[in-house]
């Protein structure tokens, strides 16, 4: 009798980890990254950069984004005019739900897509952004 209580014990301790290693898994799967690059307008990549720094990367993470990176191009075509980074997310749709949250956002809106409409004070030429969804070697899942 003692056996059957064992086994039972043993396979349910092994039910609820391969449940929660299944939803892990499935967590992880679903995880997906935003790489952006940006064309400045000519001479205008430090203070993009600048702005970056001050004001737009604590607004993501306020809104729930992971800052991954940020980058200046050291070769390639426009080299002096591109900047590039990377956000990540849990998902697309917490992607979308996010970037809602930050166009709610009143600094968000004052300091950058203000800017951003003035051919005056307006930092960024072209944007290119891209959803990427790790592999399953990669090491950032």
């Amino acid at each position: 009798m003692m056996k059957w209580k064992l086994l039972t014990l043993v396979s349910c301790m092994f039910g609820i980890l391969g449940t929660g290693w299944g939803l892990s898994a499935r967590q992880a799967e679903s995880r997906v990254f935003e790489l952006r690059v940006y064309k400045t307008v000519a001479g205008k990549r430090a203070e993009l950069s600048d702005r970056f720094r001050d004001h737009t990367a604590a607004m993501f993470e306020q809104a729930g984004m992971e800052n991954v990176g940020y980058w200046t191009a050291a070769t390639g075509d426009d080299t002096d005019d591109t900047f590039v980074y990377m956000l990540g997310y849990p998902s697309l749709e917490a992607r979308d739900e996010m970037w809602g949250t930050l166009g709610e956002n009143p600094d968000f809106q004052r300091i950058i897509v203000s800017a951003e409409r003035s051919e005056d004070r307006k930092l960024v030429d072209t944007i290119e952004a891209r959803m990427l969804v790790p592999t399953e070697f990669s090491k950032i899942r």
